[in-house]
Formats: structure tokens, C-alpha cells, sequence
């Protein structure tokens, strides 16, 4: 088709050849270009120099000709208005060793992938040669799609044929690749809890103290050159340097967001960083120079695409002096949503570079469940806008799904992205037809940093419908509830794989599960039977307290409807198997020293076991102490002296206070002591590590007991501490 229509439009044009003058012999061109790396996102992408070296004219000659370019994507120049589609930002010169003189004739648009320069006049050399060099042209590299081994390309043309020959009449001119990249640290989770808002949030500083939730992004180049200044060779006659939009979505009613003003990159003076990316967390150092660095400021009054708007930040001249950095600002949210947009103001055409910067959440504590939001970058201007045109943006860009930019940075396995890791490696279940529900739990673990977001789906071998999971996504540590239901299923073997996905970077897991459906039995009918009542946090014998999570020992504990009452009170179960069940002792209970318990299975109720009761009954479940950074306390993992440590337990939800023992220390005041937020029948307690422990290793216990009361403590846990 591109030949096809390079000679269709050679011979229509032919016709119109102007005469050559005083040329009595034929001129020989040999075209060339070196093919630039373009953006494969591109829109409006600048195309190779094209030079045409001629020779063999007569001396001195005055030679009109026509010039037909052909590219294979759409050419995306501005055109000029008022005109009949002549191209602007395009050049043609003629040199005849006089240094390149300008050619007055223009660029004009015969197709949305063609131009002539109708009339071309210049005067050969005495040796009878010239040179031409076509600058300037602009071209859609989005249209090749990244397709493996396709360039921007052009076909030429030189009439009139029997004055002009050319050696070849085709040349690639552009290399497509990947100009963006990206990584982020996590996505902004909102959370109960929500996020501290600092005094001045004009301070880059003053939000890093303030604890305030965030999540970093790192924008990186996908190959030397890609971010450029509006100085930069490829913004030759653009709108703006090289653009980058960041959209934000997803955040609840009241939250707000900040990044920095001004982000200064990995090859600046001091790179801006949060801090959980691998860099120090800083604003930003920078510095004008020789040497360039990537800068980005962030663009006032841009439009919803990354268009029009004027960076806020320009740098100084060279000699100018180090600038810090602290400036922030704030994204504009409607409905939840809102962009930020970075323009690059200098970049080191020679290096790969990235920038990283952290976006800052401000948010009041909320009820409910936590938020997961969204974001994505992408190369802006954003348009869809594939012809030339009189008034869109130059450059412009196609936005497309960003790849991961690990495998550049070299950092895919470093400890500050989270890892998958899922403890279960198979799944497998045996149940009579028409059996009752058999239940499992997988357990999901981040055993890295940062924030692990999963997902959960179900591919069945044969049959269907059998498995059903709860919950199918979730964050960091987490279990999944996996029931096998055996309903009509005739009696085989059923098999499933179970995918938890986590992204390219944590990965993905596949558990193989199989149910084993075995002929229908009739066996008699047994009771349950209530053998023990311990707390469900230490396994101990002893009382258990109303609002705590208690756990029940016995038998035929399994059935499609299981209730358990403490003096005749409903209690809340969590968990039953044929052996255990958790539960939430009734809160009803109150002040009681003792109550009856009955488990009811099906209709089939057990034979009452007495339970001691008490208002406080501490105890801490194992793994049940986390770092400041929500890991899981281990000599591996070690609690920061005059770090905050997190403890949850059970067993202190009678009224009274709350306080805690940390070695022989007693903590009147925990930082936080109550309910764990959306966990039944958990306690939370918070607890600043005391600055001046020694040794590798300190006993915790929670206490709890009524005002000026017996207070009672939990069996002590162990927590690693690092000096």
C-alpha cells in the first residue's frame, strides 16, 4: 500500500513538473537520515533529519524541482491557518557551499500521511553538487502500534525525473520505543484511621513529620532522551517540554492530596524522594550547570489531558547556585478524582533517568471499611488526535497501560515492593454426596514491604461452582475462607486451581485444589459435645471474658447451622470446624462469674459445659505483635527503640483501663488501647518501645482491670528490639 500510493501520487503530480534551467546533465542525489528514537506513544513525534547529497549537476545550474515526502503513519505537523495545508516547523535548505540558504517554497498537505514542496529553486555548486537538508517533520509513531521490526519510514520523490536520480527513494527515519515507565511504592490505602494533616502544608518537611500516609510514584525513561525540555531537539517548535500527567481516583468525601511543587531527579544534586523507593527521603536538591539533570516542575492551570498551564518553577541559569526544595502542593479533587502534571524544565539527553516523588494523603478518621484508590501516569498531553491540525498540542501522546519500570531501575526484588508469599501449596477436601460444606483457610502473607494487593479466581478442571471464597481480595497479611460445597455432585473427583494474583511484581500464585465426593452414607445422628472453653489468643484454661473471642474444644462441631449460647445468650461464631469453634463471648453477659454453654448443631444441641467468666481475661495471639511498619515482630524483624509497636489481643473488653508492661516498666498510658478496628472481639494496644532498653529481646504483657482495681496481665510475649 505505501509503494502503492507513493507511485499513484508520483504520476498525478508528474504532470505539473516546472522546467529545469541551464541543467544539461543529470543530477545524482543520495538521500540519508539517521533514524531518531521516538516515543511509540508518540502523537506528534520528530522524524530524523533527511540530507540529500547531489552531484554530477552543471556547474553552477539553476534548478527548480518538486520534493515529495512520503511517511507511512499520519504527519502530524501543525498546519498554518488560513492556509490550503501548508505545514509549519518544517525546513528545507540548500547548501552550495555557501553554508545552507533557506528554500522559500513551502510545506503543503496532499494526504494525512504526504506533503510536496511544489517549486523547489536552487543553484548548484561550481563543481555542479548541493546539498538539501528536510528538517523538522513530525509523525504519528502511535499508528505502528510497538509493532516488533516496524519503523517510521519515508518514500521520497524528485521530479523531473529525466534532470534528478536518486539511489535509493526509501529510509527509516524513526525507531519506536516505550518512552515511559513506571513503579510505585504502593497505592494510597485510606483507611479508618485515616491520615494526619501537618500545621503548614506548604512543607515538604512538615508533611514527612507528621506521619501522614503516602504512597510514592516513580516516573523512569524508556530510553536516554525521552523526557525533554522544551529546549530539547525534539521539541523543536512544540507547545511545551515533555509532559507527565499523573491521574488519581477513588479517594472518599474529605480526603486531599499533596506532591511536591518541584521534583527533582535521580541524577540532581540530591534526588526528591519519600523514602520508600530506595532513596532518602528529601525535597529535592538541584542544580544548574554544564551537566544537565532531570527536573520536573508541576504545571499550573493545566487541562484534565496535561495540556496549556505554566510550570510553576523555572530553573536559574548555570552558576546560579544549589536549590532546595520544599515547596508542595495541593491536587484538585471533584468526586474523588484529580490530576497532577509535571512538565521536564532540564534533562540529560545522554543518561536514562527516573524521578520519584511521594503523594501525601489527608484524611479524617472514618468508619467502614478501608479504601483501595486508584492512579496512573501516562506521557502527556493527552489526545486522540492522530491528523495534523491548526491548534492541538505539540507534542502530544496516545495513553496506554504503562509497563512496570523495575527491570530498568534494577530493583524488581528489593525489599521496599511487596513479595507473595501463600503458605498453602495444595487444597484438598473429601465428602459424602450430598454432604455438608467443608471449609479451609489459605493464608496470604507479605513477608516485603510496602502494601500487597491481591486478588482471588477460581478455574475449574470439571464441573463447577463447587468452591466458594471469602474474601476474593485483599491487603498484606490476610486469610481466605474456602469453602467446598458438595451439593449435587455426583460422586468423583473434582478438581480447581485457585490463582491469587498480586500484580507484576509480587506475582502470582496457582493452588491446586481437589474434592473427592465419596457414595452417600447414612450414619446416626451425634450430638455435638462441649469439652473445653479457653481464650482463643493463648489457648489457656480459665476464664474468658464477655466481648473477647473465645475458643470452644469438642466434637461434631460441624453442620449447616451451628449456634452457641452462654446462658442461653446467642454468642457471634467466627470459625467451627468438626472440633473448635471461635467465637465472641456475649458482651450481655456483663458482670456474671460464670455461664452455662450449649452448642447447637442442626437442631442437635450438646449437654451444657460451665465456663468461667471474668471482666478481664488478657491474652495475645501469636504473630500478634507488629513493627511501626505493620511486619510482624521477629528477630529478623526488630521493633525501633522509641518505635511504636502494635499489639492485638483479647480479653480486655470489661470496663475499666487498659494498660501495659513492657520488661519490668509499667505503661500506665499506651499510645492507643481499645478496639481493633473492624475485628470482632479484638483489642488493639499500642505502645511506644521505651528508648532506654537494653538487650536483643523484652517481655510484653497486656493488662486490663476496673478503676483502682485488680488488674490483670496477659502471659508475656517476647519482642524483638534493635539497639
Amino acid at each position: 500500500m505505501f509503494r502503492l500510493l507513493f507511485a499513484w501520487v508520483f504520476l498525478l503530480l508528474s504532470a505539473a513538473i516546472l522546467p529545469v534551467a541551464s541543467a544539461t546533465t543529470t543530477l545524482t542525489c543520495v538521500p540519508s537520515a539517521t533514524p531518531t528514537v521516538v516515543h511509540g506513544e508518540g502523537i506528534t513525534e520528530r522524524i530524523g533529519d533527511i540530507v540529500f547529497s547531489c552531484s554530477g549537476g552543471a556547474p553552477e545550474a539553476k534548478v527548480i524541482a518538486n520534493l515529495f515526502i512520503f511517511l507511512n503513519v499520519s504527519i502530524t505537523n501543525r498546519l498554518a491557518p488560513g492556509t490550503s495545508g501548508a505545514f509549519t516547523g518544517i525546513t528545507l535548505t540548500a547548501d552550495n557551499g555557501s553554508g545552507p540558504q533557506p528554500i522559500a517554497s513551502p510545506p503543503v498537505q496532499i494526504g494525512e500521511a504526504a506533503l510536496v514542496f511544489n517549486g523547489v529553486n536552487f543553484t548548484l555548486s561550481s563543481f555542479g553538487s548541493v546539498t538539501l537538508q528536510l528538517a523538522g517533520i513530525r509523525g504519528a509513531a502511535n499508528e505502528l502500534n510497538f509493532a516488533a521490526n516496524r519503523n517510521m519510514q519515508v518514500l521520497i520523490g524528485l521530479n523531473p525525473t529525466q534532470v534528478f536520480g536518486l539511489s535509493s527513494n526509501q529510509l527509516t527515519v524513526g525507531i519506536p520505543e516505550h518512552g515511559l515507565y513506571a513503579g510505585y511504592s504502593t497505592k494510597i490505602i485510606c483507611s479508618q484511621q485515616g491520615s494526619l494533616l501537618p500545621a503548614d502544608t506548604s512543607s515538604f518537611a512538615s508533611f514527612l513529620a507528621s506521619g501522614a500516609a503516602f504512597g510514592s510514584t516513580r516516573l523512569t525513561e524508556g530510553f536516554a532522551d525521552s523526557f525533554g525540555p522544551l529546549s530539547a531537539w525534539q521539541n523543536l517548535n512544540a507547545d511545551s517540554g515533555t509532559r507527565l500527567i499523573v491521574h488519581y481516583s477513588g479517594f472518599p468525601p474529605g480526603a486531599r492530596l499533596f506532591v511536591p511543587a518541584v521534583v527533582a531527579g535521580s541524577d540532581a544534586t540530591q534526588p526528591t524522594a519519600g523514602g520508600d523507593l530506595g532513596l532518602k527521603a528529601s525535597g529535592g536538591k538541584y542544580t544548574p550547570g554544564g551537566n544537565s539533570s532531570l527536573l520536573l516542575s508541576l504545571v499550573q492551570n493545566a487541562d484534565a489531558n496535561g495540556a496549556h498551564g505554566t510550570p510553576v518553577y523555572i530553573p536559574g541559569a548555570p552558576g546560579s547556585g544549589t536549590v532546595s526544595f520544599d515547596l508542595m502542593s495541593e491536587v484538585a479533587l471533584t468526586n474523588g478524582a484529580g490530576v497532577a502534571v509535571y512538565e521536564v524544565m532540564d534533562a540529560n539527553p545522554s543518561n536514562q533517568e527516573n524521578a520519584q516523588f511521594p503523594t501525601f494523603l489527608a484524611l479524617a478518621p472514618f468508619s467502614g471499611q478501608s479504601i483501595q484508590t486508584l492512579e496512573d501516569v501516562s506521557l502527556a498531553p493527552i489526545s486522540t488526535v492522530q491528523t495534523a491540525t491548526v491548534k492541538d498540542a505539540i507534542p502530544r501522546f496516545e495513553q496506554i497501560q504503562i509497563q512496570e519500570d523495575c527491570t530498568i531501575v534494577g530493583d524488581c526484588n528489593a525489599n521496599y515492593f511487596p513479595r507473595l508469599l501463600v503458605l498453602d501449596t495444595s487444597l484438598s477436601y473429601t465428602s459424602p454426596a450430598g454432604g455438608q460444606t467443608q471449609t479451609q483457610y489459605l493464608t496470604i502473607e507479605n513477608p516485603s514491604g510496602g502494601v500487597l494487593q491481591w486478588t482471588a479466581s477460581v478455574t475449574y478442571t470439571n464441573g463447577s461452582g463447587w468452591l466458594d471464597l471469602s474474601p476474593t481480595q485483599g491487603e498484606n497479611k490476610s486469610g481466605i475462607r474456602i469453602d467446598a460445597i458438595p451439593g449435587t455432585l455426583a460422586a468423583g473427583t473434582y478438581n480447581a486451581i485457585l490463582t491469587i494474583a498480586a500484580g507484576p511484581i509480587a506475582g502470582s500464585r496457582d493452588v491446586p485444589i481437589t474434592l473427592v465426593i465419596t457414595p452417600p452414607t447414612t450414619p446416626p445422628v451425634q450430638p455435638p459435645s462441649v469439652q473445653s472453653v479457653v481464650n482463643a489468643a493463648t489457648f489457656m484454661a480459665g476464664a474468658v471474658a464477655p466481648g473477647s473471642i473465645a475458643t470452644l474444644g469438642g466434637t461434631q462441631f460441624s453442620g449447616k447451622i451451628v449456634t452457641v449460647t452462654f446462658d442461653g445468650l446467642l454468642a457471634q461464631v467466627l470459625f467451627n470446624n468438626a472440633t473448635q469453634i471461635n467465637l465472641v463471648v456475649p458482651a450481655g453477659l456483663g458482670a456474671k462469674t460464670s455461664a452455662q454453654v450449649v452448642v447447637t448443631v442442626d437442631g442437635t444441641a450438646s449437654a451444657p459445659l460451665t465456663a468461667a467468666l471474668a471482666p478481664f481475661a488478657p491474652g495475645i495471639f501469636a504473630n500478634g505483635i507488629l513493627n511501626q511498619d505493620n511486619t510482624v515482630n521477629s528477630p529478623k524483624q526488630p521493633a525501633a527503640l522509641g518505635g511504636i509497636i502494635q499489639i492485638f489481643a483479647t480479653g480486655l473488653s470489661g470496663t475499666g483501663v487498659i494498660t501495659a508492661e513492657i520488661g519490668t516498666q509499667l505503661i500506665a498510658q499506651p499510645y492507643y488501647g481499645g478496639s481493633a478496628p473492624g475485628l470482632a472481639g479484638v483489642q488493639q494496644v499500642d505502645l511506644i518501645i521505651p528508648a532506654n532498653l537494653s538487650g536483643n529481646t523484652v517481655n510484653v504483657s497486656v493488662c486490663g482491670g476496673p478503676p483502682a482495681g485488680q488488674v490483670v496481665c496477659s502471659p508475656p510475649m517476647s519482642v524483638a528490639i534493635s539497639q
